[in-house]
């Protein structure tokens, strides 16, 4: 099912809300223009918009995934600082590094381009050739311990890559369930629109507005403002001087 809603969609269940309010209020009206309009159409309408009010539980996998991923850029630039080191101790050792002999150039390769899986790959492999060349590159600095970190880095990196990569099939997941359910809600707002302005046009503009999706969404904006308003922090008392 494609996506309805003429608006963002998190902002689908307040709307819902002022206008179930408003159809609640003028139920007699609507109930006497269609027998569409009944209690139970109200029920259906409040339980669909609580569900998609709960659905809205998206954005924690936002907030999750966005919180992974700062992490796993964060890693990936401990990476190239380390590898800047480790690759010192190979000049000082000698070791061409053009004919990559240790894999150090597909490796910083899949580092500029972003693969985190062919950095993973890559990253193993040149830590096999460090080890295989440790004895040389030890008389240069290089200790087990830097060997050991790269190792760990790397499966780290690994980690927060499939959580990454969860976390976005999960959200993949959650728009198509959140699509039907909100294009459920938004086939009933619609309903209640389109009558509310057969019912009330050039009859009530007061009442009009309660069904026009350009005024909802401007009174959605207004109690937004306000809630901000009231919730921000008073200045800081200023206290007078001795």
């Amino acid at each position: 099912m494609t996506k309805k809603v003429n608006c963002r969609i998190e902002d689908i269940p307040t709307i819902a809300d002022f206008m179930l309010a408003s159809v609640t209020r003028d139920l007699a009206d609507f109930t006497a223009y269609s027998p569409l309009f009944t209690e139970a159409y109200l029920t259906d309408f409040d339980a669909k918009r609580k569900a998609a009010t709960e659905l809205i539980m998206t954005d924690s996998v936002n907030f999750a995934l966005k919180t992974v991923t700062e992490k796993l850029y964060g890693e990936l630039k401990n990476l190239r600082l380390m590898l800047v080191r480790i690759d010192g101790y190979l000049k000082l050792a000698n070791i061409e590094v053009n004919g990559d002999r240790l894999g150090i150039k597909k490796f910083r390769l899949h580092i500029h381009k972003g693969n985190v899986e062919g950095i993973v790959l890559n990253g193993r492999n040149f830590v096999h050739n460090l080890i295989e060349s440790k004895t040389l590159l030890a008389t240069k600095g290089l200790k087990q311990e830097q060997i050991e970190s790269l190792t760990t880095l790397l499966n780290t990196i690994e980690s927060l890559n499939k959580e990454q990569n969860f976390l976005q099939s999960k959200r993949a997941q959650n728009c198509i369930n959140n699509k039907d359910i909100f294009n459920n809600l938004w086939d009933i707002m619609w309903s209640v629109m389109q009558a509310g302005k057969a019912i009330y046009k050039g009859v009530s503009d007061a009442k009009m507005k309660d069904y026009t999706l350009a005024q909802l969404k401007k009174r959605m904006n207004n109690e937004r403002k306000k809630a901000a308003e009231v919730e921000a922090p008073a200045e800081p008392t200023v206290e007078p001087a001795k």
